[in-house]
């Protein structure tokens, strides 16, 4: 259809203004000569203050403008090339610019830089799931849809060990193209999961890394020689014996304190998880918690984490402390104790017992208990 004019309409029905409400980006295909047009939206709603019409369209004043201004650009490109090409007939079919080509022809990397763009991530999301895209173009054999297959998939997972030595990054870039997979089936691209035989290696997971209660007595009878330090003591000693994950220690505050028959319990919810967990406030957390008025220092973890490896150093451990040394060191004391394994999850908010459980293992729980009986 070689006689449309296409370009941006902003905010049509009049209802942005500059803080309370936005107006939608749309793009407008309109045939030469008359009033016939059509309207397609970018999804894209902004303030009057983020619209501008230098070079067709440009974002402005916003966080993410670049992105928003390249999908925006990024969408009118290709419905011009559909307009301009002989699969668009007349107006009507205007609106099915992004239904072309649904046999598995198309682009599968088009495909995924639309919906990443669509979805305004992050910059970290964004520089990861680039890093993905420039893989598939390095590899050169995953362009379509039609190539989305199992022997492909098993053919970039070599290729992909051959750029990358750690199995957390490449199971990372394995399920991100997953969610682009899933998001085509969905939009009914494909019909079948090509990742549905495949298998990735399982690694041995890592032990976790807790002190012993003789580990523990060195920790709280040493005296730092500095008050950076004899703070980051106290946060780890906190950590010890409430589980708290880094995070929702630097959330914590009275409110999560209460009574219970005689007893202080904290009462809370991950930050990660949204997960709730309850336990005692064992002594040596109420402790801290009342040198500082209930209001802990506060560090970055990064520094946190540097200061724990002083720490650690200066009580005389060989093992090296970080904030998830504290979180495994209360399950494993609380087991050592006795507490059973489904009362340690609640009280740690693992999201599923076999996260608990995993300790108990690794202590050789069930097979002490077992053999005491027998003696």
């Amino acid at each position: 259809m070689n006689n449309a004019v296409i370009r941006y309409v902003f905010d049509k029905k009049k209802q942005a203004d500059n803080s309370k409400k936005t107006g939608l980006l749309q793009i407008e295909v309109r045939l030469l000569g008359t009033n016939k047009c059509a309207y397609i939206s970018t999804g894209i709603h902004l303030y009057k203050n983020q619209f501008s019409d230098a070079n067709g369209f440009s974002c402005r004043s916003h966080p993410n403008a670049v992105l928003i201004t390249r999908k925006a650009r990024g969408i009118f490109n290709e419905i011009e090339a559909y307009v301009l090409s002989d699969k668009c007939a007349s107006l009507a079919d205007v609106h099915n610019w992004d239904k072309q080509d649904k046999a598995g022809t198309q682009s599968f990397i088009s495909f995924m830089r639309k919906t990443l763009a669509r979805n305004n991530p992050s910059m970290a999301t964004l520089e990861h799931h680039n890093g993905l895209i420039r893989r598939l173009e390095e590899f050169g054999i995953i362009k379509t849809f039609s190539d989305l297959t199992y022997e492909n998939i098993c053919l970039f997972d070599a290729f992909l060990r051959k750029k990358i030595n750690s199995s957390a990054t490449l199971n990372k870039r394995h399920s991100t193209l997953k969610q682009y997979i899933r998001e085509a089936i969905s939009m009914d691209m494909l019909t079948k999961n090509p990742y549905d035989r495949f298998r990735m290696p399982q690694k041995k997971s890592k032990e976790p890394t807790f002190l012993t209660d003789n580990e523990i007595k060195k920790i709280l009878d040493y005296t730092p020689g500095n008050d950076k330090l004899s703070k980051v003591k106290d946060l780890f000693i906190f950590q010890m014996f409430t589980g708290m994950a880094y995070v929702d220690l630097c959330g914590f505050c009275r409110a999560e304190i209460s009574e219970y028959e005689g007893h202080r319990i904290i009462r809370s919810s991950r930050t990660k998880t949204d997960e709730s967990f309850i336990s005692l406030f064992l002594p040596e957390a109420e402790r801290i918690a009342e040198k500082y008025n209930y209001n802990l220092p506060r560090l970055s973890n990064q520094k946190y984490n540097d200061y724990l490896k002083l720490l650690g150093a200066g009580a005389g451990l060989e093992k090296t402390l970080t904030s998830h040394v504290a979180r495994h060191t209360y399950a494993t004391y609380l087991l050592n104790k006795g507490v059973p394994v489904e009362t340690v999850s609640r009280a740690m908010g693992h999201s599923n017992i076999k996260q608990t459980q995993h300790y108990a293992r690794m202590l050789g729980k069930t097979v002490i208990e077992d053999m005491k009986k027998m003696l």
